[in-house]
């Protein structure tokens, strides 16, 4: 797993470029998808894009509960990485986008991260949002990495955001309330 780990900061570190632009793309779509959820009509070909402006109700809305707080937190790291998405464009490049879409509480990547790589314990099942009988979005499997890098507006007791990679790919993501036994882990980073 150590290699893993190497492998993955020598890859960030090779291209900081890539590894800026996908947080930037990841911070601009949780923070357009808070004002997509409220109804937001969106006017950029890249925001009418992803969003599509079904039933959208204009240009004022109000944010759901802690939305406004996240979405000044998602600005600031914004403003710190200075991002700068196209959004003439009409594609955005994050490789989660679709399992993103399925959230009921929306994410974004947090400034620090912490895991538990080489999973040892049984499947943990990962849903869609924080509370008993949501949809199952994936389940976390022995051998896989488990990552905690996401922020969330709202953020309820016993719950956490998990995202799964395997082979330093993001395979998965979801809530869970399962306890993680870090003795079930190969080795800790963060």
């Amino acid at each position: 797993m150590k290699t893993l780990s190497a492998a993955i900061l020598f890859a960030l570190a090779a291209t900081p470029t890539l590894a800026q632009e996908e947080h930037c793309n990841d911070y601009w779509f949780a923070r357009n998808q808070l004002f997509d959820r409220a109804g937001y009509c969106f006017s950029s070909p890249l925001g009418k894009a992803i969003f599509d402006n079904t039933g959208c109700i204009g240009k004022q809305v109000t944010l759901e509960p802690g939305g406004a707080e996240f979405v000044a937190f998602i600005k600031s790291m914004e403003a710190d990485l200075g991002c700068n998405v196209d959004t003439n464009a009409t594609w955005l490049d994050l490789p989660n986008i679709g399992m993103r879409m399925r959230l009921e509480v929306v994410v974004a990547r947090s400034e620090f991260a912490s895991g538990c790589l080489g999973w040892r314990g049984g499947p943990i099942e990962l849903r869609v949002g924080p509370r008993y009988g949501a949809e199952v979005l994936g389940v976390v499997r022995p051998g896989d990495d488990l990552i905690w890098e996401y922020e969330a507006a709202q953020w309820p007791d016993g719950w956490s955001f998990i995202s799964v990679h395997k082979d330093a790919q993001e395979i998965g993501m979801g809530w869970t309330n399962a306890y993680i036994d870090e003795t079930f882990c190969t080795t800790t980073a963060g």
